[in-house]
């Protein structure tokens, strides 16, 4: 059984899964992160390479989710998550900038994305900045020198 998260960290956690599976060579993998995308209303904002990305908290509303544990509770919603993320992250919002940022990001992934209003948190770390992934893995970080 999935427990809602109850800090920052622990969304973070579920972000670095997230970003893994959007990027892994696993095909299903990564899949699942993109179908994700493109069918999330309530989504959480935070930047990797200086760039916003987008993942729902439908997944990252989870106390270390992955792709198995999300779909065996694949009858959750997002609304589920709401107030968990919600009282870690303050009221979501709408933005039309935000929103066009999104339709961006979603379009570069094959598929139709959902047509419907989104709410939006941006994630923020332990000096109020907005939260931005880093390469932490060696790989990642040779990556990024080259």
């Amino acid at each position: 059984m999935l427990h809602f998260v109850e800090s920052t960290d622990q969304v973070i956690e579920n972000i670095r899964t997230f970003e893994t599976y959007l990027h892994s060579e696993n095909l299903a993998e990564k899949q699942f992160a993109q179908d994700l995308v493109k069918k999330g209303r309530s989504m959480i904002i935070y930047k990797v390479g200086g760039v916003n990305h987008f993942a729902p908290i439908r997944f990252l509303g989870y106390k270390k989710n992955n792709m198995v544990a999300h779909l065996d509770n694949e009858k959750k919603a997002s609304r589920d998550t709401a107030p968990a993320i919600q009282s870690l992250m303050g009221k979501p919002f709408t933005h039309v900038a935000i929103e066009n940022e999104f339709a961006d990001y979603a379009g570069q992934i094959k598929g139709n994305t959902l047509k419907s209003k989104r709410k939006y948190w941006r994630v923020r770390n332990d000096q109020n900045k907005y939260f931005e992934l880093e390469a932490e893995t060696e790989t990642e970080v040779e990556a990024a020198a080259s």
